[in-house]
């Protein structure tokens, strides 16, 4: 009996501890169930221009006439110190921040095209007859036809902007001229004191008065330099590259190379064959990027979808390029790839509009599919495909503000335009290497995201501003939005899925997953700025 009794009171205790420790483990759960996971934000712009907040997209923020707070459509952007230029194509004009913004929508300091900052009708709203201005054509049917008038201080639809030996060049593409100041503009208004493109500065028809050449243009786009010698503007329309070998001194002063045709006097897209694409055509380039270190061009091919690099500087008209991106080789033109109008993917583009390249790597602005590209290195074979996306959650996606008309946030884009990378370098450190998920390995360093306790990604020092031309902002990042690796292998099958697992792929009549929608695809050539 006492052995009994001792088993008994043995059982008891047993039984108690287990209890105990079961009472202690549902605590431990419900202290777990009341913590509430942080929400993991995702990576984005740190600034932006134009608007009060990320959320804002309309025109001059809703108002009817423009502030000095606020864009429209900006196109292309420029800093210079601690200055920073926006041309502000809906408006007509450029704006000026003396001081580098800090804040969101911090207003600028001068404006340059406009009289003051309420103003922004094209050339300030003055217009002239045809009849004045063709005396001699012989076009009888353009006669009393009336066009915005240009004078030596108003603009019309601004593009690219630089700043080269200490002088401003603004493309004022609507003039068909690119203009210089003698400096940097220090009052609102302040005209220019030289023209390219025109006999002088109140001349402004295409192609002065029709007749191509050296020194003519044609609603140009994008304008670049790296050593204040060599000057490379895109223009457009004649579906060419003009480069200047030294800094022009006078109006009108020709340039002495053409890319994208055999000769000066020649202006049609693909040299006139439209379809036959080659790696010495261009059709509506849009920008260009020369990097004098180690003399790489890279033009903006729009028309073509694709962006086409030239590995030495070219010193006589013609040359073709070395490598292309955004197409497998040089005779393809489709958009996507040949994916159409519709369907994003990795290595393609559709209707990019221009490119920055630095340290860090290569940046295009992939307008149609409303997103920007990164490569880590610039490519050197033909078709390499990006290492990262920005303004999208994967590289299948191509919607502006992903779909959600009216609101953007600090991630996304629509109708992204004109780029701009400043590098800065750590005074400690210099230029961190950008750790790149590999392929082949489960890496789990690339993610978009920091969660709690997981340490940074290391970023490099940089600004990136992307002119969100759709979202009437620039936005300014300065970290990288690397994927997370689910939504990567997501990412790898999404174009597998089918509605019934059991059904292979095209025994479905139904199915118009592979039915191409040519129909969303622009036709050839693409309207004038």
């Amino acid at each position: 009996m006492s052995e009994e009794k001792d088993l008994e009171e043995t059982e008891s205790e047993d039984s108690l501890t287990v209890s105990e420790d079961d009472e202690l483990d549902l605590d431990e759960m419900d202290e777990e169930e009341d913590e509430t996971p942080e929400e993991v934000r995702e990576v984005g712009a740190y600034l932006v221009i134009g608007q009060g907040d990320f959320s804002m997209t309309q025109s001059n923020r809703g108002a009817d006439d423009p502030g000095d707070n606020t864009l429209s459509e900006p196109q292309y952007v420029e800093k210079f110190g601690d200055m920073l230029f926006v041309s502000d194509r809906g408006n007509h004009r450029v704006v000026i921040w003396e001081q580098f913004p800090e804040e969101n929508g911090e207003p600028c300091s001068l404006v340059l095209g406009q009289e003051d900052f309420a103003d922004c009708l094209e050339n300030r709203g003055m217009t002239t007859t045809l009849d004045e201005m063709t005396s001699g054509l012989g076009d009888e049917s353009l006669d009393g036809f009336t066009i915005s008038k240009a004078e030596e201080d108003t603009i019309s639809q601004p593009a690219g902007l630089q700043v080269i030996d200490g002088k401003l060049y603004v493309v004022d593409s609507g003039n068909h001229r690119v203009v210089r100041w003698a400096g940097i503009p220090s009052e609102d208004g302040e005209a220019p004191s030289l023209v390219l493109g025109q006999d002088n500065l109140d001349d402004n028809e295409a192609n002065r008065r029709g007749f191509v050449g050296s020194g003519s243009l044609f609603f140009p786009m994008g304008i670049h330099t790296s050593d204040d010698q060599h000057i490379f503007v895109a223009d457009k329309d004649n579906h060419r590259v003009l480069l200047w070998n030294k800094i022009p001194f006078s109006d009108g002063w020709n340039a002495d190379v053409s890319l994208g045709q055999r000769g000066m006097d020649e202006r049609w897209p693909n040299q006139g064959e439209f379809d036959n694409v080659n790696s010495d055509t261009l059709s509506f380039p849009t920008g260009v990027f020369f990097d004098a270190e180690s003399e790489k061009v890279f033009v903006v091919d729009q028309g073509n979808h694709r962006v086409l690099i030239w590995n030495k500087l070219p010193r006589e008209t013609g040359v073709a390029a070395d490598v292309v991106i955004g197409q497998k080789d040089f005779l393809s033109r489709d958009p996507n790839s040949g994916k159409g109008a519709s369907r994003a993917c990795q290595e393609g583009l559709y209707f990019p509009t221009d490119v920055v390249v630095g340290e860090m790597g290569m940046f295009v602005s992939d307008t149609g599919n409303n997103r920007v590209l990164y490569w880590k290195e610039v490519p050197t074979e033909n078709g390499q495909p990006p290492d990262l996306v920005i303004g999208q959650t994967g590289f299948n996606d191509n919607k502006g503000n992903r779909g959600v008309e009216g609101e953007a946030t600090a991630s996304t884009l629509d109708d992204p335009f004109g780029l701009l990378l400043i590098e800065e370098e750590d005074e400690e450190e210099g230029l961190r290497e950008i750790p790149m998920p590999d392929e082949d390995e489960d890496d789990e360093t690339a993610l978009a995201t920091v969660e709690e306790g997981e340490e940074e990604e290391p970023q490099p020092n940089f600004k990136l501003f992307i002119a969100d031309r759709g979202n009437s902002r620039i936005v300014v990042w300065n970290q990288l939005p690397y994927p997370k690796e689910e939504d990567k292998d997501q990412e790898e099958f999404e174009e597998l899925q089918v509605d019934d697992e059991n059904l292979l792929i095209g025994d479905d009549d139904e199915d118009d997953f592979f039915d191409d929608d040519e129909d969303e695809v622009p036709p050839g050539e693409l309207p004038s700025a």
